[in-house]
């Protein structure tokens, strides 16, 4: 009779252990990917804006030549790495982000626009303007950062200019609007962690003023 008792205890615990495991194979939580992000490049190219209404037109300009900042794993660039951007330009950003296996994957993020967004900090007050202009696949204008247009104000002295790709938690979202691009408090105000935060150098100057 001891001995029976003995086999039954073994086989409930034996039980317990399974469902135990299985649950946590079944936890959803625990199968939410992480993006694995390995290198990553800014890339900054002239642009023609036009006014229409309330808002603007922005058409690439022949000829114009990018600016290109690449950051390593870390997510920094080059030591010295700065660039010049003129007052009164408008400039299109791109953002390319690469896996571990050097595969592009700035797409993930537009396809998960529900869990990212990009924040441009580190400008001073009424120095720069910036507009998100990404498209989902159905062509429908979406609020990601991985395409936007810069367009200078004003001229100023060399600030760290701060791209942080935000990865949201759920629901977030839709707390943030498209004026809060430089919002400083996106850290408190909106949870989550950074996938990418990448800094450089900036200067905006007069046209043709390249000096430091």
């Amino acid at each position: 009779m001891n001995k029976l008792r003995y086999y039954s205890f073994a086989i409930l615990i034996g039980f317990i252990a399974l469902s135990f495991t299985s649950c946590k194979k079944d936890d959803p939580i625990a199968e939410i990917p992480e993006e694995e992000i390995g290198t990553a490049s800014l890339t900054f190219v002239e642009v023609a804006r036009e006014a229409h209404g309330d808002h603007f037109h922005y058409d690439s300009i022949p000829g114009a030549e990018p600016l290109v900042v690449s950051f390593d794993n870390s997510g920094l660039a080059p030591v010295g790495a700065h660039i010049h951007l003129s007052e009164g330009k408008t400039y299109k950003v791109s953002l390319k982000a690469f896996d571990f296996a050097n595969r592009e994957m700035q797409q993930e993020f537009v396809a998960k626009d529900d869990i990212h967004q990009a924040f441009i900090l580190g400008a001073p007050a009424g120095i720069l303007d910036y507009v998100y202009a990404d498209r989902n696949a159905e062509n429908v204008k979406i609020n990601v950062g991985v395409t936007g247009y810069i367009t200078v104000l004003e001229e100023s002295d060399s600030f760290t200019f701060r791209y942080v790709l935000r990865h949201l938690n759920p629901g977030v979202k839709a707390s943030i609007t498209a004026g809060d691009w430089n919002n400083i408090n996106f850290d408190t105000l909106f949870s989550g962690a950074n996938d990418l935060d990448l800094k450089f150098l900036l200067h905006p100057v007069h046209e043709g003023d390249h000096d430091h």
